[in-house]
């Protein structure tokens, strides 16, 4: 039996050496993300266009919205599969970088530090989720490293 041996870039993006547990992290942030994004098309008014009407400078908020949402189940269904893992985070760094910019840093501008940090907990746990799946990928327990795991061949 020989071992297949991969590299690449391909390769070296999917790879991950973080432990099994990783899909905790992937687990929590993915499943926010996912139902984040659904929720965006389940009330509209309250958290999809109407929010993004009501607290975002965005032009156009039924657009962004409905993009948000679609870009937050997409990606939240990778980062719970543990495929393309930091494909899909960063993209949803993205996203809460912008819900700070938009959302949470006029409260500390007008609410002061303790209000900032006791509003934006939610988006930081996830940006920082999101940030570490960068970097370690999706741990053990994932689609990507079931992808990169060697494949033994029979020689014949």
């Amino acid at each position: 039996m020989t071992t297949a041996v991969r590299t690449g870039w391909w390769t070296r993006l999917l790879s991950t050496d973080a432990p099994a547990a990783t899909i905790l992290i992937r687990l929590v942030v993915g499943g926010i993300f996912l139902s984040e994004g659904i929720q965006k098309f389940l009330f509209p008014a309250k958290l999809g266009p109407g929010r993004f009407a009501n607290e975002t400078p965005l032009p156009a908020p039924e657009f962004f919205a409905y993009l948000d949402g679609v870009f937050e189940i997409g990606c939240g269904v990778l980062l719970i599969l543990g495929l393309l893992t930091r494909l899909a985070a960063i993209p949803m760094i993205i996203d809460m970088l912008g819900a700070e910019v938009f959302t949470k840093f006029p409260l500390l501008a007008h609410g002061g530090v303790w209000s900032y940090i006791h509003e934006a907990r939610p988006e930081l746990s996830q940006l920082f989720g999101s940030v570490f799946l960068l970097i370690v990928g999706a741990g053990a327990w994932s689609l990507d490293a079931w992808l990169t795991a060697p494949r033994h061949t029979s020689a014949a």
